[in-house]
């Protein structure tokens, strides 16, 4: 049990130093949140993470290998202004666990000479056999990071010159990754044994032998399940001691922004001067539509730290919430500015409505082209894009483009089927155009008040959208759209 926990003992503290490269890199390179997130230490319970702290060794020891945690540092990519530094970035963490394994190569060199001041022949041992285990694992794991494959540093390295949709389908399947090199591992053998070889060849050159390397691996394996237990009890530690800056952050990626409101609320009151809690607070009023709060949070996160792109961009949707588009327009172009790793593709949107708002439809046409190109879930952008061809008269293809929005995620529906049944009347379609109305109004008799209220409220939307079209000279379209208004009952 001895041998065993000195293992763990060790492998954790070179995993949160690992992590810790990637965070005092990231931070010399521009990303100052590192620091705010507390990263810029050897804490373990900072780097706790639930993917590779606890699932991945939990399946490792099911499939009969060993049970050792990882840990994961978040890092705003979008702070960093050089590919190159992106890649150092990512290095960072090999290096630091090259550096910890020459550090134990020179125990292992002094533990001899050592031999008498330490008195016990046990105690000898033990150290020893932990210490070549541990020279093993980390060349193995300098070895196995470096490969390039998603989400290893490797790939992470290269990651930053990739085209940019494959670096999307990387970030959107990184932690599948994990499983496709576990599955080479257990399910192809050629694969580790090439590894296990390497970092065995490079333990004996190292002085470290092969048979105190392979007891160091029995004594882990008798004890994995305390081992995993002591995981699972750190794990659930974490979460109890949680901040509520970090309670805050879980329910907001749950989208649970009435549960997160008072923990922003909370922490901002501890840390006034945390632009990323001040953010964070800011979106949470964005998202539960209080934009005024919430452009004066982005504002002050935005005083804090003049270089975030999300804080421009969060200013910027709640500008455009409250129709000023050209202070939208700003505030997006300056998001985009900042975001030199296109980590906030949001912003185009923001941008494109804030154009076609101002007529500048060719641009918001191509401001919804760019977030097409970056973004997994098109839904609402493609609506943007309807709503530019639609201004500029090209309803076919406006058609067109909201068909594919039905088809796509992340569309509003019922904007959806709003503005589809606009544009559908406008082009004289009237009984296409009232179909798509009725699959939102309320169905008569049961539900007849509320829908004689719900009727009234979209022929008054028509009848402005048949003066918009009046205004731009186009006749035909807003006939029509008064037409298909009285026609609607």
């Amino acid at each position: 049990m001895d041998l065993a926990l000195l293992i763990i003992a060790g492998w954790i503290f070179s995993t949160c130093f690992h992590e810790f490269g990637h965070a005092i890199t990231a931070y010399w390179g521009g990303d100052k949140s590192v620091k705010d997130k507390g990263y810029l230490t050897l804490n373990p319970f900072v780097y706790i993470n639930s993917a590779t702290t606890l699932v991945i060794p939990v399946l490792a020891l099911m499939l009969g290998g060993i049970a050792l945690p990882g840990a994961a540092v978040s890092i705003n990519t979008s702070r960093i202004k050089s590919r190159a530094m992106l890649s150092f970035i990512s290095f960072a963490g090999p290096l630091f666990t090259f550096i910890f394994l020459i550090g134990l190569v020179i125990v292992l060199h002094v533990l001899p000479l050592l031999k008498d001041l330490i008195g016990n022949v046990h105690i000898f041992q033990v150290f020893t056999r932990a210490t070549c285990t541990l020279i093993y694992l980390h060349i193995f794991v300098f070895i196995l990071n470096l490969l390039p494959l998603p989400p290893l540093d490797g790939f992470g390295i290269i990651e930053p010159w990739l085209p940019a949709p494959i670096q999307r389908k990387a970030r959107e399947f990184g932690n599948l990754g994990f499983l496709f090199i576990m599955a080479m591992f257990f399910f192809f053998p050629p694969f580790s044994d090439l590894i296990q070889f390497a970092s065995a060849l490079g333990a004996m050159v190292l002085g470290a032998p092969g048979q105190l390397i392979d007891s160091g691996f029995r004594a882990i394996k008798q004890n994995s399940y305390f081992l995993v237990g002591l995981l699972v009890i750190a794990f659930i530690a974490k979460s109890k001691l949680s901040t509520d800056d970090e309670k805050a952050q879980k329910l907001v990626k749950e989208r649970k922004f009435e549960e997160a409101l008072p923990l922003f609320q909370s922490a901002v009151e501890k840390k006034p001067d945390d632009p990323r809690l001040v953010l964070g607070l800011s979106t949470c009023l964005l998202s539960l539509g209080r934009k005024e709060e919430a452009l004066k949070q982005a504002e002050k996160a935005i005083s804090l730290d003049s270089e975030s792109a999300q804080a421009y961009g969060v200013a910027a949707a709640c500008l455009s919430d409250m129709d000023q588009p050209e202070k939208a327009l700003e505030m997006s172009e300056r998001a985009i500015k900042y975001d030199t790793s296109h980590f906030y593709p949001f912003t185009h949107i923001v941008k494109a409505t804030a154009l076609n708002s101002l007529g500048r439809y060719e641009e918001a046409l191509e401001a919804a082209e760019v977030y097409l190109k970056r973004e997994k879930n098109p839904g609402e952008a493609l609506i943007v894009k309807a709503d530019a061809l639609e201004n500029m008269g090209r309803l076919d293809e406006a058609l067109a483009v909201y068909d594919k929005a039905a088809r796509s995620t992340g569309a509003n529906s019922l904007h959806l089927q709003l503005s589809k049944g606009l544009l559908l009347c406008a082009a004289g379609k009237t009984a296409e155009g009232l179909s798509e109305f009725e699959k939102f109004l309320p169905k008569a008799p049961a539900a007849k008040d509320t829908r004689i209220v719900e009727v009234g409220k979209l022929q008054a939307l028509m009848l402005e959208k048949s003066h918009q079209y009046a205004a731009r000279g186009d006749a035909q379209k807003s006939e029509n759209l008064r037409r298909a208004a009285e026609d609607l009952n």
